[in-house]
């Protein structure tokens, strides 16, 4: 199976609203790595790496979660072997 890495972009009220803390409690229900992070911004970074069934269920249970924070978002999806050993918060 390929692995797959995927960025997504989150922009609206995404900061100072626990969505950072959500997303990092809905990766524990998939077996992805990787992180979320505010960025300067007022944008938030969420880096997803796994098998891309886990990763875009990731994906779709945060948007939908989520779903009255966010008003876009922004994809990008690279194949390869992930970097990351677990998922975190992270701080720029």
């Amino acid at each position: 199976m390929q692995e797959t890495r995927i960025r997504v972009v989150y922009s609206g009220r995404v900061q100072g609203v626990g969505f950072r803390w959500q997303v990092s409690q809905v990766a524990e229900n998939f077996g992805v790595t990787g992180f979320v992070r505010n960025l300067e911004d007022g944008t938030v970074e969420l880096l997803v790496e796994g098998y891309l069934g886990e990763v875009r269920g990731m994906i779709e249970a945060v948007d939908q979660k989520l779903k009255d924070f966010w008003v876009s978002k922004v994809e990008d999806e690279r194949k390869g072997d992930p970097h990351h050993a677990g998922f975190s918060i992270d701080y720029l």
